[in-house]
């Protein structure tokens, strides 16, 4: 792309903004457009931060048969197994996650995520006779040297293709003034962080209708640096959720710089922090593994608790003598509405009444609360006390309607939401989710839609079975109207 196509200023947007004209930023290492596939560049970054793909637990898997083969840790034609074993187990403990990192110096992060895995699949190995001592003591070393081996070799190899300008991302620096001019400078000297600028972009470009889309497609560039100069700048966050779906990765540098000089999640560049955030502005539809978890816990549990079910049924029935089952138009995954179940806790007709008791709803946004409501049957008051009006939901679990752990969903058309709020509707809605274990009805509307986005943006096998866990002790410290 040549620089006077880069300067070029935008078209005029529909609301007669005008995008500010791209400054031009000439690379000093030849920067390939990006291509329709994934980069091998990507590949290798994607192994070096354990990143949760099918291409990195691969990797994994032939590296540890193969260490435990080579060192004869178990017999040859079970080390597939124990390579498997490990890889499911760091899948469930957090070892592969969605990562994201501009540096490759240093993996000092990774020994303490993949010794757990290790330690677990050698101690049950021990208990059910399949390993001896030895070689379970033995087993545990081997797995973190192959491991630790693996991306110690993938920091070299990316340390090393960076510095001669191979694998660098096409990257856009929002931002004004020497802060942003600095940054832009950083990314030259420092090659290690893998972002080669392209041009620098003033942040009001995000309130533009589609403009950081635009710039992006324009400049072919896969990596947005954020510069605010002050924390009272433009509502970046809200702006950015205008542009969810851009495939595209973000750092952002923070306002009080000086204060994040710190390791953990923060990366320095020539004494710059860049915190990473990933592709926050990417939807994430499909959860790996989630569906048939729900589908197995949601089966067993229909099970377990069909003599509670047995009860409920008979106990509305006796007292209030309608129906047992309640099913709610909710709004499930892509904004389809849904029959949601429940056990009847409240009058027949009660979805009539709402519009009467309106003025006694304490709740914002699209909830609808009200303290001493009475519609509430007596049986109802008491089975929404311990939830158990909320256990039919294990049949939309089972019929793909729901998850076990998502997003709740609400009874009102997908026109009410905005557009950042709509991102909840890219899962199957839960039963028990974030704001559930948080604060359940105590909890604000927005307060609510932050947790749920959070959960998305975040989400891990292992996040939902501590969900799930941590739901019980929810239950019994409840926040719910009086």
């Amino acid at each position: 792309m040549s620089e006077a196509t880069a300067a070029s200023p935008l078209s005029e947007t529909k609301q007669g903004l005008r995008k500010p004209a791209l400054v031009p930023v000439q690379p000093r290492a030849t920067v390939a457009a990006t291509r329709p596939w994934r980069d091998p560049w990507d590949l290798l970054l994607d192994l070096h931060a354990s990143n949760r793909r099918l291409s990195t637990i691969a990797v994994d898997l032939v590296v540890l048969t193969g260490a435990c083969t080579l060192i004869g840790v178990v017999p040859r034609w079970t080390a597939p197994l124990w390579a498997l074993a490990v890889a499911v187990a760091g899948y469930l403990g957090g070892t592969y996650a969605d990562r994201d990192t501009i540096q490759t110096r240093g993996m000092l992060w990774y020994p303490g995520k993949a010794v757990l895995p290790a330690v677990l699949v050698a101690f049950a190995g021990l208990a059910l006779g399949q390993l001896t001592q030895r070689a379970a003591i033995l087993f545990v070393p081997v797995t973190l040297v192959a491991l630790c081996g693996v991306r110690l070799f993938t920091s070299l190899a990316l340390a090393s293709f960076r510095a001669s300008g191979r694998g660098m991302r096409r990257t856009v620096v929002i931002g004004s003034g020497p802060k942003a001019e600095t940054v832009v400078r950083k990314l030259h000297e420092f090659r290690e962080g893998g972002l080669t600028p392209v041009a620098k972009v003033p942040l009001d470009a995000l309130q533009a209708v589609h403009g950081l889309p635009e710039i992006l497609e324009q400049l072919q560039a896969k990596h947005v640096v954020l510069v605010p100069l002050h924390s009272d700048d433009i509502d970046i966050a809200a702006q950015l959720q205008r542009s969810r779906g851009v495939d595209a990765h973000f750092t952002v540098v923070p306002p009080l710089g000086d204060l994040f000089l710190h390791p953990g999640r923060v990366t320095e560049l020539g004494g710059i922090p860049f915190i990473p955030m990933g592709r926050l502005l990417k939807t994430r539809a499909e959860f790996p593994g989630k569906r048939a978890f729900d589908m197995v816990l949601a089966s067993v549990l229909l099970v377990l608790l069909s003599p509670v079910f047995l009860a409920t049924a008979i106990a509305i029935k006796l007292f209030d003598r309608g129906p047992v089952f309640f099913r709610q138009r909710r709004i499930g995954k892509n904004g389809l509405p849904f029959g949601m179940f429940k056990f009847r806790s409240m009058v027949v007709g009660a979805d009539r009444m709402q519009g009467e008791l309106s003025a006694f709803n304490f709740s914002d946004g699209l909830l609808f609360r009200m303290a001493g409501d009475p519609r509430i049957t007596r049986v109802g008051r008491c089975i929404r006390r311990s939830s158990i009006d909320e256990l039919p939901q294990l049949l939309n679990v089972l019929r793909g309607e729901m998850s076990l752990v998502g997003p709740r969903p609400l009874p009102v058309d997908p026109d009410a939401f905005s557009a950042g709020d709509s991102e909840r509707h890219t899962v199957l809605p839960g039963i028990t989710g974030y704001w559930q274990i948080s604060g359940g009805n105590g909890l604000a509307y927005q307060e609510m839609i932050t947790l749920d986005l959070a959960y998305i943006r975040n989400w891990s096998l292992w996040l939902d079975i501590r969900l799930l866990l941590r739901t019980v002790p929810a239950l019994v410290q409840r926040h719910d109207p009086t």
